[in-house]
């Protein structure tokens, strides 16, 4: 057994099988072109172009210019436009009510943080006074910490309920998840917290 393992090592190492595993390689386009990583894909450098390996797509079309096209490409799931400045989609209102319960937890959790930090070091209170001493910052500052708390809370109660309801199915439209009854809940959501953190900024 060992002897023949070591014959068939002896026989890869050849140079007989040396050139011939060189010549495979060679005739594989895998094994010779030059790949560019584009976009997520290994885009072979001579794709579509005539190459020693390949007479090229021209008859099918291709346009001179494929490759930068290829780099231009928009990002997929396709939500930039390729001048990656405005969004390829209008954003629905529940995308963004979601986003905006995402937003806001996030901010009450950096400043609870924060508000803890200094009130470790003994000077929360000073702060506070500051703030409330100045109706250009207090004011403000009151009505984004109200509107932050009272949205969040209400969002997670709205997902709650979405949890506790009958999902519905295509035909009923029953469903609070139908994109109608989304943005309703969505409008009420956005305008209800406006609304109680203005009376919680003005008390």
């Amino acid at each position: 057994m060992q002897r023949s393992s070591r014959q068939a090592i002896a026989l890869l190492r050849s140079p007989a099988a040396q050139e011939a595993m060189q010549q495979l390689v060679a005739s594989t386009s895998f094994g010779t072109q030059q790949f560019r990583f584009i976009g997520g894909d290994r885009i072979p450098e001579f794709w579509g172009k005539p190459s020693p390996y390949t007479g090229g797509t021209d008859f099918l079309g291709t346009p001179k210019n494929h490759m930068d096209l290829i780099k231009k490409r928009p990002l997929s799931p396709d939500v930039i436009e390729i001048d990656n400045k405005s969004p390829h989609y209008k954003f629905p209102l529940g995308a963004l009510s979601s986003i905006t319960n995402r937003v806001t937890g996030v901010a009450l959790s950096v400043g609870f943080a924060g508000a803890g930090v200094f009130a470790l070091r003994g000077s929360l209170d000073g702060v506070v006074a500051a703030c409330a001493g100045s109706f250009l910052i207090g004011f403000p500052l009151k009505f984004l910490v109200s509107y932050a708390i009272i949205y969040h809370w209400l969002g997670g109660l709205r997902h709650i309920v979405w949890e506790a309801s009958k999902m519905g199915d295509q035909a009923d439209r029953t469903s609070l998840l139908e994109v109608p009854k989304v943005e309703m809940s969505s409008k009420i959501l956005l305008g209800a917290s406006a609304a109680l953190a203005l009376i919680a900024a003005v008390l």
